[in-house]
């Protein structure tokens, strides 16, 4: 009879690694390297919020960008018109500030409805489609449609979003009335990505995200045992939602800019592959995803300016058909068979064990 393997996870060091090297960064290069950083730490909280859907639950939304879009645009709104009517609204006649975006001119409130209004959109259309019992390529087409949708509407709507030019001009975050600087807005943003990815972790490792992991591989057995499967499906679908409009926010004091491109299908898509050259279902997979494929978008684009896209397409495929599983979830593997080996001697994990994916991700979870 097997011993249980135990050791310690290398997705663990690699976490402990990355966020040493995110906290001394700003010691060893330019603050134009650091704000590019900057918008790498949002970037891996927009991952992180889809890997708890997509990794843990099986839900992959081909419109995770909605939500990063719905966040950042009430806090770009909510900079926008404290000073008066902003000139896309003034330039089709609008005199006064609406009502409904006076309430944003209170910062607290605008940050929380930054996160309530993505967790509503995600929990009325969660609720029609996990009560519908929508599952696989259906629930991916219906958050692909919305995406779209809801990009069309914030495109024609330029009386109060901007239109296609969207929002700019917004400002960086301030402490009373003295803007942050560039290693101050850092370590802010460090600051609250920390806290995001220990939320994560912290659901994740639960019984909550156990029983998430039971509805993405055997979701009838689980409702067998007398378990709501639409509820937790709802549940991690409006969390997601609120961690990506918060991702939203952290973006508009950086990017300065909001337009319909940050809601639509193109930047759901790109999300998707920093979990597909990451891993889904490790937090550590879809951080390394984001950092990885962002920043290699900003160096490759300075360095090759009119092939940097094929060089980054080329090496994103090989990732995908050499590492199926992304780099660290094919890292992870890799250690577990180690460890399950040295135990069963001559027989290999892969012919040994005989574990489908669904149980040797539960045997994992163990080690």
């Amino acid at each position: 009879m097997l011993k249980e393997v135990k050791t310690v996870g290398w997705d663990k060091t690699i976490d402990i690694l990355l966020l040493l090297f995110l906290v001394s960064f700003p010691l060893m290069t330019s603050l134009f390297r650091v704000e590019m950083m900057s918008k790498c730490i949002i970037y891996i909280v927009f991952a992180l919020s889809l890997d708890i859907l997509w990794g843990k639950a099986g839900l992959m939304n081909l419109g995770q960008a909605m939500f990063f879009g719905l966040g950042g645009y009430v806090l770009a709104l909510s900079y926008a018109t404290r000073d008066g009517v902003p000139a896309f609204m003034s330039g089709f006649g609008v005199t006064e500030v609406p009502w409904f975006m006076q309430i944003l001119h209170n910062t607290p409130v605008a940050v929380l409805l930054g996160m309530l209004i993505p967790g509503l959109v995600a929990g009325l259309l969660g609720y029609f489609i996990f009560t519908s019992k929508v599952k696989g390529v259906f629930f991916n087409i219906i958050t692909l449609s919305l995406a779209s949708l809801i990009e069309l509407f914030f495109t024609n709507q330029q009386k109060y979003t901007g239109g296609a030019n969207g929002i700019s001009g917004l400002p960086p975050l301030t402490i009373g009335e003295e803007p942050l600087s560039v290693l101050e807005h850092y370590y802010v943003m460090l600051a609250v990505g920390l806290l995001v990815y220990l939320f994560c972790r912290w659901l994740t490792n639960s019984r909550f995200g156990m029983i998430l992991r039971s509805v993405r591989e055997n979701e009838s057995r689980l409702q067998f045992l007398g378990f709501n499967p639409a509820a937790f499906k709802l549940s991690i679908f409006v969390i997601s939602g609120m961690i990506a409009g918060l991702a939203g926010m952290m973006y508009i004091p950086i990017g300065s800019f909001v337009s319909p491109t940050n809601i639509g299908v193109g930047f759901s898509t790109a999300v998707l592959v920093w979990l597909a050259v990451g891993g889904r279902g490790n937090l550590t997979g879809a951080m390394i995803g984001a950092f990885l494929v962002t920043w290699l978008e900003s160096l490759l684009s300075e360095h090759f300016e009119n092939v940097w896209l094929l060089i980054l397409g080329a090496a994103m495929l090989a990732v995908v058909m050499f590492f199926p599983k992304g780099l660290v979830g094919t890292l992870l593997d890799w250690q577990y068979c180690r460890r399950v080996d040295r135990q069963l001697g001559d027989v290999s994990c892969d012919d040994g064990l005989g574990l489908m994916d669904g149980e040797l991700a539960t045997a994992k979870g163990k080690v």
